[in-house]
Protein backbone atom coordinates (compact mmCIF):
# COMPACT_ATOMS: atom_id res chain seq x y z
CA UNK A 1 0.00 0.00 0.00
CA UNK A 2 1.44 3.84 -0.39
CA UNK A 3 2.29 5.80 1.73
CA UNK A 4 -0.75 8.10 0.11
CA UNK A 5 -2.90 5.62 0.22
CA UNK A 6 -2.49 4.83 3.58
CA UNK A 7 -2.33 8.65 4.73
CA UNK A 8 -5.84 8.72 3.15
CA UNK A 9 -6.73 6.11 5.05
CA UNK A 10 -5.65 7.20 8.15
CA UNK A 11 -7.32 10.72 7.66
CA UNK A 12 -10.19 9.32 7.03
CA UNK A 13 -10.37 7.06 9.99
CA UNK A 14 -9.24 9.82 12.39
CA UNK A 15 -12.15 12.15 10.75
CA UNK A 16 -14.51 9.30 11.05
CA UNK A 17 -13.84 8.58 14.81
CA UNK A 18 -13.86 12.69 15.63
CA UNK A 19 -17.29 13.12 13.76
CA UNK A 20 -18.66 9.98 15.21
CA UNK A 21 -17.16 11.51 19.20
CA UNK A 22 -20.20 13.12 20.06
CA UNK A 23 -23.59 11.77 19.39
CA UNK A 24 -25.46 14.46 19.56
CA UNK A 25 -23.23 15.71 16.61
CA UNK A 26 -24.53 12.60 14.02
CA UNK A 27 -27.65 11.59 16.03
CA UNK A 28 -27.17 8.08 17.78
CA UNK A 29 -27.92 5.61 14.90
CA UNK A 30 -25.32 7.45 13.05
CA UNK A 31 -22.96 7.68 15.13
CA UNK A 32 -23.52 3.82 16.02
CA UNK A 33 -23.04 2.78 12.18
CA UNK A 34 -20.34 5.09 11.39
CA UNK A 35 -18.16 3.41 14.77
CA UNK A 36 -19.48 0.06 13.34
CA UNK A 37 -18.38 0.70 9.92
CA UNK A 38 -14.86 2.10 10.88
CA UNK A 39 -13.97 -1.50 12.39
CA UNK A 40 -12.81 -2.71 9.39
CA UNK A 41 -10.54 -0.33 8.67
CA UNK A 42 -9.34 -0.02 11.84
CA UNK A 43 -8.28 -3.51 11.60
CA UNK A 44 -6.52 -3.06 8.34
CA UNK A 45 -4.73 -0.28 9.62
CA UNK A 46 -3.50 -2.49 12.39
CA UNK A 47 -2.34 -5.49 9.94
CA UNK A 48 -0.60 -2.90 7.58
CA UNK A 49 1.41 -1.18 10.41
CA UNK A 50 2.05 -4.59 12.18
CA UNK A 51 5.43 -5.19 11.03
CA UNK A 52 6.45 -1.59 12.05
CA UNK A 53 4.75 -1.97 15.51
CA UNK A 54 7.10 -4.92 16.18
CA UNK A 55 9.82 -3.31 15.14
CA UNK A 56 8.90 -0.31 17.70
CA UNK A 57 8.78 -3.46 20.01
CA UNK A 58 12.18 -4.81 19.54
CA UNK A 59 13.70 -1.58 19.95
CA UNK A 60 11.79 -0.90 23.01
CA UNK A 61 12.82 -4.12 24.54
CA UNK A 62 16.64 -3.18 23.36
CA UNK A 63 16.34 0.17 25.27
CA UNK A 64 17.03 2.75 22.51
CA UNK A 65 15.66 5.91 22.00
CA UNK A 66 12.62 7.95 23.71
CA UNK A 67 10.00 8.44 20.68
CA UNK A 68 10.29 4.61 19.73
CA UNK A 69 9.03 3.80 23.50
CA UNK A 70 6.59 6.22 23.81
CA UNK A 71 5.48 5.34 20.48
CA UNK A 72 4.83 1.94 21.29
CA UNK A 73 2.69 2.83 24.96
CA UNK A 74 1.14 5.28 23.33
CA UNK A 75 -0.19 2.95 20.50
CA UNK A 76 -0.54 -0.43 22.70
CA UNK A 77 -2.70 2.60 25.06
CA UNK A 78 -4.74 3.33 22.14
CA UNK A 79 -5.66 -0.27 20.73
CA UNK A 80 -6.82 -1.43 24.52
CA UNK A 81 -8.79 2.19 24.29
CA UNK A 82 -10.24 1.38 21.34
CA UNK A 83 -11.27 -2.04 22.03
CA UNK A 84 -12.76 -0.69 25.08
CA UNK A 85 -14.56 2.29 23.85
CA UNK A 86 -15.72 -0.74 20.82
CA UNK A 87 -17.04 -3.73 23.62
CA UNK A 88 -18.85 -0.79 25.45
CA UNK A 89 -20.59 0.99 22.27
CA UNK A 90 -21.76 -2.47 22.15
CA UNK A 91 -23.19 -2.73 25.21
CA UNK A 92 -24.91 0.55 25.57
CA UNK A 93 -25.68 0.00 21.68
CA UNK A 94 -29.55 0.89 20.30
CA UNK A 95 -29.67 1.25 16.87
CA UNK A 96 -27.29 -1.50 15.92
CA UNK A 97 -28.70 -4.13 18.83
CA UNK A 98 -32.10 -2.98 17.75
CA UNK A 99 -31.39 -3.93 14.13
CA UNK A 100 -29.71 -7.10 15.27
CA UNK A 101 -33.41 -7.94 17.59
CA UNK A 102 -31.23 -7.80 20.39
CA UNK A 103 -32.21 -5.38 23.48
CA UNK A 104 -29.58 -3.86 26.16
CA UNK A 105 -30.65 -2.13 29.02
CA UNK A 106 -27.44 0.15 28.39
CA UNK A 107 -26.06 0.33 32.70
CA UNK A 108 -24.28 3.24 34.17
CA UNK A 109 -21.08 1.41 34.32
CA UNK A 110 -21.47 0.58 30.54
CA UNK A 111 -21.98 3.88 30.08
CA UNK A 112 -19.15 5.14 32.13
CA UNK A 113 -17.19 2.96 30.59
CA UNK A 114 -17.70 4.03 26.92
CA UNK A 115 -17.47 7.67 27.77
CA UNK A 116 -13.84 7.03 29.50
CA UNK A 117 -12.49 5.45 26.25
CA UNK A 118 -14.09 7.11 23.92
CA UNK A 119 -12.13 10.13 25.77
CA UNK A 120 -9.00 8.33 25.95
CA UNK A 121 -9.32 7.06 22.30
CA UNK A 122 -9.63 10.67 21.16
CA UNK A 123 -6.68 12.27 23.29
CA UNK A 124 -4.83 9.39 22.43
CA UNK A 125 -5.48 9.70 18.28
CA UNK A 126 -4.29 13.03 19.20
CA UNK A 127 -1.20 12.12 20.68
CA UNK A 128 -0.62 9.29 17.70
CA UNK A 129 -0.97 11.68 15.41
CA UNK A 130 1.54 14.21 17.11
CA UNK A 131 4.13 10.97 16.82
CA UNK A 132 3.66 10.60 13.39
CA UNK A 133 3.95 13.95 12.19
CA UNK A 134 7.40 14.26 10.33
CA UNK A 135 5.43 11.14 8.34
CA UNK A 136 2.02 13.17 7.79
CA UNK A 137 3.91 16.23 6.85
CA UNK A 138 6.25 14.31 4.13
CA UNK A 139 3.78 12.53 2.09
CA UNK A 140 1.68 15.59 2.34
CA UNK A 141 4.28 17.47 0.74
CA UNK A 142 4.76 14.89 -1.83
CA UNK A 143 1.45 14.46 -2.97
CA UNK A 144 1.28 18.72 -3.10
CA UNK A 145 3.97 19.19 -5.03
CA UNK A 146 3.40 18.76 -8.63
CA UNK A 147 4.27 15.73 -10.44
CA UNK A 148 7.34 15.61 -12.69
CA UNK A 149 7.73 13.64 -15.44
CA UNK A 150 10.23 11.86 -15.60
CA UNK A 151 13.00 11.84 -18.29
CA UNK A 152 11.00 8.14 -19.97
CA UNK A 153 7.60 10.00 -19.68
CA UNK A 154 9.38 12.86 -21.50
CA UNK A 155 10.51 11.03 -24.20
CA UNK A 156 7.61 9.32 -25.07
CA UNK A 157 5.98 12.56 -25.34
Amino acid sequence: MTSRSRLWLDLALFGALLVAYNPSWTGLALHEWLCAAAIAPLLFHLAINWEHAMAIARRFAEHVRHTPRLNLVVDSALFVSAVGVTLSGFMVSRAIAGALGLVFAPSALWTSVHSFTADTTIALLVVHFGLHWKWIAGVARRMARPSVPSARTQETL
